[in-house]
């Protein structure tokens, strides 16, 4: 019966005899271990080829995807910049159109009113366009231009002279001088003309002397419709604007036919003209709407000639902003086409420079993430691979170096290889599974973060839009609105402002331990007085420092948050016209604790706990300025940084926040 010890000596014995088995056998057969080895090396080429393969696919599929997610990001980023560019492009093509709608109507009013009137005086028309003069910017002159004959051109004279004596039909020569108007067939002359101060010398002018007008005169007449000339170049004292000529004819009216009798064709009475500012309409249009960063071009759209640059209005800025430079290689442009009577205007909108930029941050992000996540797991991969190849030669080198020499020991070989196998694999699995935790917590912490940001963005766009329209309300209806509905509209502005207060407080507090400076030399008694003078303490109360402050290694704005929210919590919620505010800092062994105190109205010992919480307030209001986030960042940030913060504080006695933070190196 063999004994321990002669078991223990036969194993350690073993592998020396292994080794001296081996080699006598290599020296008997040479030739056989030769080919061997020859066959052995071409299997270890191949097999090297074919164990790195899936190192390469999985780098393949993994740049593929980030590429791919990559190029969608950048696709759905830029079709969100242009949805936006169109739709204010449209907002803005829709107030002008109803802008010009309104001008053309002025005309329209006036044409009815003569149509309405056989005769209408020189009062009588003042009285008529007056209000349209007085609201409307852009109207360079009103007309009533009647149709007269050479034969009834005496009588004409003599019947407008007798509420204006100096009336005559006049011309304008080639070089420029205004003389009597020569014998035509049809005259146009102006009879009446508003406002008249800035237009004297157009009373009596005949229209018809000048082609383009009289052929819109023509065409009005023939079509018994609104016509609208093209753009025309007028010198208004030292500038040249671009306005437009709208003529509405006006005829006889005629008494009824007699049944089965022919109409007979409408004489025309005269024409009512009004010459309006191009520029001046558009930017009448624009001004209620805020300044968008959009460029937009006016055209005149001819058939058969192109187009003519009728005006460019420049987007308007807020006080204290640069101009936008024009940039017209601007890949983004958004074109529309509005007819006026027979003519057709070309709107080509441009986005001003550095507005309606493709923002390509996110993009680049996970992109660059997709990417280092592929070269992880590419490295894992070809790690296990290597690892795996080197475990295979050598337990094949082991096996075949035991099946040559002891076919006895072979059981013994098979169930050790056996056992490192599974061993390698449980090993390997478990590294699997920790490296996957761990990628999954890091992607869903970048996911949280991303939603985070883009949730905020999407809920801040509503909120802006509705107090916006609560305060269009408010101008548009404020003749009409009663107290109770102003004080309705006033706290839905304040619930937009609370709801928006609540979203950035919420983002600053999941910022908390990702985002933050780097640690650098802080005096707090500095920072300190430069907070107390950014809140601006109302007057009677006063903040005063007791002691001297230390200076510390730290995150200098997470810092100053803290002591933002505590002085200012204490200025708000103290119940009193008048104040005293104390600051403290004391040296604890490895810790500093710093104190800010008032002697305000004091907290409940039931609230102690409630006040850290998140969206808690004591006070709730309709106009309470408060979110109930500042408490609760104040603990995060603390405890964050190693520290603890705690309440004392009873009713009427004021308040005491006590918060501590650890030292790490100091100047003192």
């Amino acid at each position: 019966m063999p004994t321990n010890h002669d078991i223990r000596r036969l194993l350690n014995g073993l592998p020396a005899t292994v080794l001296r088995l081996g080699r006598d056998i290599k020296e008997k057969y040479p030739a056989r271990f030769r080919n061997r080895q020859s066959a052995e090396n071409t299997d270890t080429f191949r097999s090297l080829w074919w164990g790195y393969f899936p190192v390469a696919l999985v780098a393949l599929i993994g740049a593929s995807i980030s590429i791919a997610i990559f190029v969608q990001s950048l696709n759905w980023e830029k079709r969100q910049i242009e949805i936006a560019f169109q739709e204010a492009s449209q907002d803005r093509i829709s107030a002008i159109q109803r802008e010009i709608k309104h001008f053309l109507g002025i005309v329209q009013d006036i044409a009815s009113f003569f149509e309405a009137s056989e005769i209408v005086g020189r009062r009588e028309f003042r009285k008529f366009v007056g209000p349209a003069l007085k609201n409307q910017a852009g109207i360079k002159a009103l007309e009533w231009v009647p149709v007269v004959s050479t034969d009834d051109r005496s009588a004409f004279l003599e019947q407008a002279r007798q509420s204006f004596p100096p009336f005559r039909i006049t011309e304008i020569d080639p070089s420029g001088e205004l003389i009597e108007s020569p014998a035509r067939p049809v005259y146009y002359p102006v009879l009446y003309i508003q406002p008249y101060q800035r237009n004297k010398a157009a009373l009596g002018l005949n229209m018809g002397a000048n082609p383009i007008v009289l052929t819109l005169l023509k065409e009005a007449q023939l079509t018994q419709n609104l016509q609208v000339s093209p753009g025309i170049s007028i010198i208004d004292e030292t500038d040249e604007k671009t306005a437009i000529l709208v003529a509405v004819p006006v005829f006889f009216k005629h008494p009824e036919p007699e049944q089965n009798s022919a109409q007979p064709a409408p004489k025309i009475r005269g024409f009512a003209i009004g010459i309006f500012y191009v520029g001046d309409i558009i930017e009448r249009a624009l001004e209620n709407l805020r300044p968008g960063g959009i460029n937009i071009d006016f055209h005149q759209a001819y058939p058969s000639e192109g187009e003519r640059l009728l005006y460019t209005h420049h987007t308007r800025l807020k006080a204290g902003q640069a101009p936008y430079t024009e940039d017209r290689a601007s890949a983004i442009t958004y074109s529309q086409r509005i007819a006026l009577g027979t003519q057709l205007w070309e709107i080509v909108c441009h986005p001003a420079s550095e507005k309606f930029e493709t923002e390509t941050r996110n993009s680049w992000i996970s992109f660059f993430v997709g990417i280092a996540f592929t070269i992880l797991l590419t490295v894992y991969v070809a790690t296990l691979v290597g690892r795996a190849r080197q475990v295979r030669l050598e337990v094949e080198e082991r096996t075949s170096q035991l099946w040559e020499v002891v076919q006895a020991l072979n059981l013994e070989v098979v169930e050790r290889k056996s056992a490192e196998q599974e061993l390698q694999r449980l090993n390997e699995t478990l590294e699997h599974h920790i490296a996957y935790r761990t990628a999954e917590a890091e992607r869903r912490a970048q996911y949280l973060e991303q939603f985070a940001y883009v949730t905020s963005h999407d809920l801040k766009a509503p909120l802006r839009a509705v107090a916006n329209l609560a305060q269009w309300i408010e101008e548009d209806l404020s003749n009409k609105l009663d107290d109770t509905s102003r004080e309705q509209l006033a706290l839905l502005r304040d619930r937009v402002r609370r709801m928006h207060d609540l979203i950035e407080g919420l983002l600053e507090y999941s910022r908390v331990g990702r985002t933050g400076d780097s640690e650098i030399q802080v005096d707090t008694q500095e920072l300190i007085n430069e907070i107390i003078d950014s809140l601006s303490p109302p007057e009677g109360f006063t903040i005063k420092i007791k002691g001297k402050l230390p200076a510390l290694y730290v995150d200098r704005l997470q810092l100053g948050q803290v002591f933002s929210n505590l002085i200012s919590n204490s200025l708000k919620h103290h119940g009193g016209d008048k104040g005293k505010i104390r600051i403290k800092g004391e040296s604890f062994g490895e810790i500093y604790q710093f104190s800010v105190c008032d002697d305000g109205q004091g907290i409940a010992p039931e609230y102690h706990n409630k006040v850290f919480m998140m969206f808690q307030t004591l006070e709730p209001g309709d106009f309470e300025n408060s979110t109930g986030i500042g408490l609760a960042l104040v603990k995060k940030i603390v405890e964050e940084h190693g520290g603890t913060i705690r309440l004392k504080s009873a009713v009427g006695e004021g308040a005491c926040f006590f918060f501590t933070w650890p030292k790490k190196r100091s100047s003192e």
